[in-house]
Order: structure tokens, then C-alpha cells, then sequence
């Protein structure tokens, strides 16, 4: 399922196949290409330009998505330069963020997935077999040359990678950092000598992400290896990078609300962070999402797959990618919508440099300590689900998709379901102090006791767990949460 590409059955109308040669198409993961062909949905009405600038007369901040091209985000950052009184920033998913930060700071070498293959043993945190195919099948290669590698598994989520492991290290959600750095690693790694650390940063684990992020880094040179980020986005350390070296915004000071209008283009940012009472005036979008509906002018943006452009892989190298297919008649790239937003609103834009960025390393402090609060009883944590992750729901980008899985799936221990009464492939109520909805209960084996896992892609799932902003260490954050469950009938069809 891996490589798709676009074909024409006639002059309109395309489809998506898989590819007639080797090495040809496109992964689809974070694009969900069912949604580009001809979407009843897509947003392509009037353009209110000046509506829309004349909201951000008095200031605003931009935010802009991070798995854009790197000529996007330098572009959209030449404009803004030129426009008093506004800024950007570039949004990263919080556990992202945060955990490429740590391993920027821990200096430790990037691993490419075809690097994987050349290791001796592996760490994972979080489910990397889930968020990357790819890089379950170079770890399997790795471990079939290696046939005593071993492979720790650290997640209290019931991943997919823990099934493989040879030693699965059992921890609370927020202690992934203490166990990486515990005896029982060190033990389990101590003859390695290129040692892969896998990472896929999950929601729900509090302030950790940074942390494990260093922790990676110092394990894998003392072993020498590396660090692998298995991110949402395509470009997401790229973004992280941009936003130090072009002097943009966090994403945790830019949704402060004290920088003026809030503006979000191409990135729903109501959605991804579980919140209800942000002001967004302005937004722009591929497809209708929860940031458009609160939005009082909406704007039609193109998506990133259908612009061409340069993505860094891996910390070491750059790709060119092209545009899998083009936006339709009339909607306009990022960059493009910025600079016809700055010239309503009166600003001078030059003709832009069209030089890339430097996306050179950069230069953070090693992170404090930081403790996760796990509320008492059993809590609620977000996890990556192969079928569904990256597949764009935050983003409005596969609504098509929710039709084929209506529920979204909770994962909870045979001694938890045990113990509340509750049987397989159930139909719950999820309660926790901020929402609650309906979910598809799934009985799993590797799943900690006290700990339910929801699928993170399914949009509900960020209001069960919304983010908080930590503004004294300048994070993002979404903490372990306290949750109830219950059986419901499902509603019968008459």
C-alpha cells in the first residue's frame, strides 16, 4: 500500500493506482490521496482578500503548516518580514517539536530509514512499526543479519513494535525518558556497536518528548549509533530548524493570543490541539475542518503535495519533489495567499531571493528535568494506529476515510477490560474531564495495566486529551488523563 500513483482514465477523470515500475509513485502517507480527486468538499469559492487583511490591520500571527516545501516556508517568511506587525510561525505536532529539539541538542547522527538496516540492535520508543512501514521492514532486514540483535521496546501504548521485542520495558505514560536511561536498557544494548534509537513521539505523555529526544542521542553515540524520528510531518525537522534560524515564532509563543489576529493557513489548528474557544479569524484550507468552522473568513489554499519543492530527510540531505498533481483553478499556494493578504493590507513586498534556507543544526540547551502528573486510576494516552496514522484527519484531508472506520479504536489490557466488565470489539463511552465520545474497544496484550490507548489520528482524540501551553519551557504539551469508560448500545437501524 505503500507507493500509489495518479492515473487517468480519461482526460477527467483521474484515479489512484499502484504503480506500473519499481521505485515509481508516491507514499502516501500524511497526503491521503482519495481526497485530491475532485472532492465535492474542496474549498474553491470567492476569495475575500481584503475582508480577510483588513482583520489583520492591527497585527496577527501566521501560522503556516510545517510539512510545506522549504521555498514555501522561506517565502512565506521573506513576506512577513516585510509586513509590520505580523509574524510567523511554522507548526510542528507538539510531541514533534519537541523531541527533534532534544535530539538537536543531544548532537547525536541522524539515521535515514536505509541506514536501519546496518545496525546492530535497536531502542524504540512509541510505535515506529505503525508510524513507518518502511522502517519496520529495514529493522526486520537488520535483525535477520543480526540474528541476536536486540530490539527494546519502550511504550505503555500496546504497540505493534512491542510484539517483535526482545525485551519490552514495562512503564507508566511520562516515564519513557527514565526508562531509557535505566539499567535495563543499559543491560539489553551493552554489546551493541551501531546502535539504532527509533522514536515516534505520542501524545498524552506530558513534558517528555525532549528529554527522550537527548537521552536518544547520548545513548546511540555511546554505542555508535544513531537516532531515527519517525515524525507526522514530511518536513517536520526542516520546520523545527527554520523557525530558530529565521528568527520565527514557537509554537507555543504564537498561541499565546497575545501577538494580535490569529491566522491559519493550511493547518487546522483547532483540531490538532483539542481546543474549542480559540479565536481564529482568518483561515485558509484545503477542505472544511474545525479551524474553518470557527473562522470568520475562510480562505481556499492548495495542499502540500500539490506543490513541488525541497524536503529535508533525516538531518543530512535534501530532496526535490514534484507536485503529485496541481491545486485547482484558482487556489492559491501559501506563499501566494500570504503576499496577495500583505498587499491588501498596504504592505511593501520585494520580489523573493527564491534561495533555500539553510536548515544547519541548531544550537538548543540540553533539556531540565521535567516530571509528568499521572493522575490516579486508569488514564487515557494517544497512539499510533498503522491504519489510519498520517492518513490526514487532523487536517480535514481524508474525511472519505472516517466512512470505512466510523469508530475510533481504544486499547485497553485483558486485566483492565477484565476488571470493568468490558468485552472485546465493544461499543464504549470515553469520559475524561474535557470530553467524551464514542470508541471501538480492542483487547490487547502489550498494552501497560492502568493505561488506555486511543488512536491519535482520530480528531475527537485531541479533545480527550487537549493541549496546555508551558510557556516557562516554551513547549507544547498533552498530559496523561484521567478517563472512564463505559458500554453503550449501538443505535439499531430500522
Amino acid at each position: 500500500m505503500c507507493p500509489m500513483d495518479v492515473v487517468w482514465k480519461a482526460p477527467d477523470i483521474p484515479a489512484v493506482e499502484y504503480p506500473s515500475e519499481a521505485g515509481a509513485g508516491l507514499c502516501p502517507r500524511g497526503s491521503a490521496l482519495g481526497e485530491l480527486l475532485a472532492s465535492p468538499y474542496r474549498i474553491r469559492g470567492s476569495v475575500d482578500i481584503e475582508a480577510a487583511a483588513g482583520r489583520m490591520a492591527g497585527g496577527a500571527t501566521v501560522l503556516i503548516n510545517a510539512n510545506l516545501p522549504l521555498e514555501e516556508i522561506a517565502a512565506a517568511a521573506e513576506i512577513v518580514s516585510a509586513w509590520n506587525g505580523v509574524e510567523l510561525c511554522c507548526v510542528v505536532s507538539p510531541e514533534d517539536e519537541q523531541l527533534l529539539l532534544g535530539i538537536e541538542a543531544g548532537g547525536a547522527v541522524y539515521l535515514a530509514d536505509d541506514d536501519l538496516t546496518g545496525c546492530d540492535g535497536f531502542v524504540v520508543v512509541g510505535d515506529v512499526f505503525a508510524a513507518n512501514p518502511r522502517c519496520a521492514r529495514n529493522v526486520m532486514d537488520a535483525l535477520a543479519h543480526h540474528r541476536r540483535a536486540p530490539l527494546v521496546v519502550i511504550d505503555a501504548g500496546g504497540s505493534v513494535t512491542a510484539k517483535f521485542a526482545t525485551r519490552r520495558i514495562i512503564c507508566r505514560p511520562g516515564d519513557e525518558a527514565d526508562a531509557l536511561i535505566g539499567d535495563e536498557v543499559a543491560s539489553a544494548v551493552e554489546g551493541c556497536k551501531r546502535l539504532g534509537v527509533i522514536i515516534s513521539a505520542e501524545a498524552g505523555r506530558g513534558g517528555v518528548w525532549r528529554r527522550v529526544g537527548y537521552h536518544a542521542g547520548e545513548l546511540a553515540k555511546s554505542h555508535g549509533g544513531g537516532v531515527s524520528a519517525q515524525t507526522v510531518g514530511a518536513n517536520a525537522l526542516a520546520a523545527v530548524r527554520l523557525n530558530k534560524h529565521l528568527g520565527l515564532l514557537s509554537p507555543a509563543k504564537a498561541l499565546k493570543q497575545d501577538n494580535g489576529t490569529l491566522v491559519a493557513l493550511g493547518v487546522d489548528i483547532l483540531g490538532m490541539m483539542g481546543w474549542a474557544d480559540v479565536d481564529v479569524q482568518v483561515a485558509a484550507a484545503a477542505l472544511p475542518n474545525r479551524t474553518t468552522e470557527s473562522a470568520q473568513v475562510v480562505l481556499p489554499v492548495a495542499l502540500a503535495c500539490e506543490i513541488s519543492g525541497t524536503y529535508l530527510q533525516a538531518g543530512t540531505k535534501t530532496v526535490q519533489t514534484s507536485a503529485l498533481m496541481l491545486p485547482p483553478a484558482g487556489v492559491p499556494t501559501v506563499s501566494e495567499l500570504l503576499r496577495a493578504l500583505a498587499q491588501a493590507a498596504g504592505a511593501n513586498v520585494p520580489p523573493l531571493g527564491g534561495d533555500l534556507p539553510t536548515t544547519d543544526r541548531v544550537n538548543v540547551p540540553a533539556p531540565d528535568i521535567t516530571e509528568t502528573k499521572v493522575p490516579d486510576g486508569r488514564v487515557l494516552i494517544a497512539a499510533r494506529q498503522a491504519a489510519r496514522h498520517g492518513e490526514g484527519s487532523l487536517t480535514a484531508y481524508a474525511e472519505w476515510q472516517k466512512q470505512s472506520s466510523p469508530l475510533p479504536e481504544i486499547r485497553i489490557s485483558q486485566a483492565d477490560a477484565a476488571d470493568l466488565g468490558l468485552r472485546d470489539l465493544a461499543q464504549i463511552e470515553v469520559e475524561t474531564e474535557s470530553y467524551k465520545t464514542i470508541a471501538r474497544l480492542r483487547i490487547v496484550k502489550y498494552i501497560s495495566p492502568g493505561t488506555l490507548a486511543i488512536s491519535e489520528s482520530y480528531p475527537e482524540a485531541r479533545r480527550l486529551m487537549p493541549y496546555v501551553i508551558d510557556a516557562e519551557r516554551d513547549a507544547i504539551i498533552s498530559n496523561p488523563t484521567a478517563v472512564s469508560v463505559r458500554t453503550v448500545e449501538p443505535v439499531k437501524a430500522h
